[in-house]
């Protein structure tokens, strides 16, 4: 693929190292409103920087194009890349909102491009394990999930733009709340109802939710918890899935998170203790790992893992939760 990256910052840069390092795809292309940081990214990963968006969108070599850009933007620059006749990357989530997700899905669909949301948790080493031991029926029929993804917060983060609800659109639910919603999809499919209680508990400078606290409920009684938070303290990423023969419990996800790990318990017999098996992940390949499927689905024109149809999907469930804060009642998706 030939790549052009909107969108200079963190992620965008991620996206830029994982292009420069496997080598298969060319970054052609970047431009962020701030031009030092798209020469920055260009310096260290090649590409060339440009002044314009459109030096992007109009360049008939390029045919991928990453959104890595505040939420606030990213539904009008994914609809203008496709538009275009570009796949489309877009960070989460798919747009600042519900309809902004439905007109990009539906835009990626009429044009026949490929469309992803970056959803790269379904890519670490110990949820994607997970994923193939809960599918493969080792925990047998799967009952419940809760999980807890929490930060710890820093100095000046009610003053950054994820505080923000004109850039950002919301507060938890939808900064870290779409990736465990992601999963719980992945692992349990669709949800017929749920209940959630979005509150600002510390950072009050904005009334943006710094914990989101859900619970959803399937057509067939699964049901999954989870709560996120900017109250952590101490960052926190914790995901239990429990079956009717046994258990996985996936935690951390490297760096100031703690080392990832999985760890599986295959229930016995009433009362006995399980037998527990761990395993390790020494290093977060999430990123690539992610980047290759993309490619691989932009190639074999199919649908990548993490589609833009899951990310407008996740954000119909964030847009319900919102819902049932505000009117404090369970809601039906």
């Amino acid at each position: 693929m030939k790549v052009g990256i909107i969108g200079a910052g963190l992620i965008g840069t991620k996206r830029a190292e994982v292009i420069y390092n496997l080598k298969k795809d060319k970054l052609v292309s970047v431009f962020d409103i701030d031009f030092s940081k798209s020469e920055q990214l260009t310096a260290k990963f090649g590409g060339k920087a440009v002044k314009s968006k459109d030096d992007i969108f109009k360049d008939k070599s390029i045919d991928t194009v990453i959104i890595a850009t505040w939420n606030n933007v990213l539904a009008k620059l994914c609809l203008e890349a496709i538009k275009n006749n570009k796949n489309v990357l877009c960070e989460k989530p798919l747009g600042i909102n519900y309809e902004e997700a439905k007109k990009i899905y539906s835009a990626a669909k009429k044009k026949g491009v490929t469309l992803k949301a970056g959803f790269n948790h379904r890519f670490h080493g110990s949820v994607w394990k997970a994923h193939q031991l809960v599918k493969s029926g080792a925990i047998g029929d799967l009952m419940y999930m809760r999980a807890v993804y929490g930060h710890g917060g820093r100095k000046g983060y009610d003053l950054e733009w994820r505080r923000n609800k004109k850039i950002s659109g919301g507060g938890e639910l939808l900064e870290k709340g779409v990736h465990l919603l992601d999963l719980f999809r992945w692992f349990m499919g669709e949800f017929k109802e749920g209940v959630a209680f979005c509150e600002n508990m510390f950072w009050d400078r904005t009334k943006l939710e710094d914990n989101a606290f859900c619970t959803l409920r399937t057509r067939d009684g699964k049901v999954a918890q989870m709560q996120v938070s900017i109250t952590q303290w101490k960052n926190k990423f914790n995901i239990d899935i429990f079956g009717k023969k046994g258990y996985v419990s996936v935690e951390g996800k490297g760096g100031s998170y703690g080392p990832e790990k999985l760890v599986i318990g295959r229930r016995k017999e009433l009362g006995v203790k399980p037998i527990e098996e761990e395993f390790l992940f020494d290093k977060d390949t999430s990123w690539e790992e992610e980047w290759k499927n993309f490619s691989t689905a932009v190639a074999k024109k199919i649908e990548p893992i993490g589609s833009g149809y899951d990310g407008m999907m996740t954000n119909k469930l964030v847009a319900g939760l919102y819902a049932s804060s505000k009117n404090r009642k369970i809601i039906n998706f």
